[in-house]
């Protein structure tokens, strides 16, 4: 049932990101002029993260100390076409959550974190408005689906470290303010959901985007 859901969430994601450009490609009126420019853009950034879901600290814990917050890393490469869809990869870093405390007089501590692999899609807004123009250009919205390496750490009377798969998928909305002719600051706030493990993190980041190809 999860993986479905995944599959649908996915499905719905890219309907909602391909149909506009489809619109817009078919309504052209000028079917003859040069395509292009072309572009690759490789994204940075960093920001603050906060775990949103049921967080399940043993009962047996006491003097227990948890941490949803963490600090997120994100990389993610663009190809940016003559059109509004934009089709990319992207990968990072990111703290779930983290607890500590103490189980029959012995420390322990539980840390865990995720590593997102996702294809992703991103559109500009401006098809709103109809202006190229507008402030809705800076506005973006981004979906993708892909898995999570989910890294798990237990330190009680030994350390014990896992790693395990999970398919997820992940929404944004960012808005870019040029910076330069390659460069570009964007502030983004993203929703992580890896779904079959049940974690799910909202971040905000700040990003800069560079240019790194245009053809």
């Amino acid at each position: 049932m999860r993986y479905s859901l995944i599959f649908i969430a996915g499905l719905l994601i890219a309907g909602a990101l391909v149909l506009p450009a489809l619109a817009q490609n078919r309504s052209a009126a000028d079917t003859t002029r040069k395509r292009g420019p072309y572009a690759v853009v490789l994204s940075v950034g960093g920001g603050l993260s906060y775990y949103s879901t049921h967080l399940g600290v043993p009962a047996a814990l006491s003097d227990e100390q948890v941490s949803r917050f963490g600090v997120p890393l994100t990389i993610r490469a663009l190809w940016v076409p003559d059109h509004r869809l934009r089709l990319g990869l992207e990968t990072g870093w990111t703290t779930m959550y983290s607890y500590k405390g103490r189980v029959d007089n012995i420390n322990s501590h539980v840390y865990v974190s995720a590593i997102p692999a996702l294809v992703v899609f991103s559109m500009p807004m401006a098809w709103l408005s109809g202006d190229e123009r507008s402030v809705a250009r800076r506005i973006s919205l981004t979906g993708g689906t892909g898995v999570y390496i989910i890294h798990s750490r237990l330190d009680f009377a030994g350390t014990v470290q896992t790693n395990t798969l999970s398919l997820g998928w992940m929404a944004a909305a960012s808005y870019t303010q040029p910076l330069g002719p390659r460069f570009r600051l964007s502030g983004e706030l993203k929703w992580y959901d890896a779904v079959a493990s049940e974690n799910a993190a909202f971040a905000a980041q700040l990003q800069l985007n560079y240019r790194l190809v245009q053809w």
